[in-house]
């Protein structure tokens, strides 16, 4: 059965069904502070897009505002690593 787009809460959703790292899920839900498993990884999509967006930033900056790569070489190895 093709999969159906869902209208909601003013954005495209598709149903989809993944197998998940149960205790990363809880613990990203805890620090996002998000009441369910759909929006904490809403949440968690969109920081990573807004990480994204940072560093793109930082990176045209260079040259005009001091900022230290260091801090972007890390942001990088990183990854979406968590602590």
């Amino acid at each position: 059965m093709p999969e159906r787009l869902v209208q909601a809460y003013g954005m495209q959703t598709k149903r989809k069904s993944h197998n998940l790292d149960e205790r990363l899920l809880r613990r990203a839900q805890r620090a996002l502070g998000t009441p369910t498993e759909t929006e904490t990884i809403h949440q968690a999509l969109r920081a990573v897009v807004i990480g994204e967006q940072l560093v793109a930033a930082l990176e045209s900056a260079s040259g005009r505002v001091e900022f230290r790569p260091q801090f972007i070489a890390q942001m990088r190895r990183e990854g979406g690593r968590v602590r």
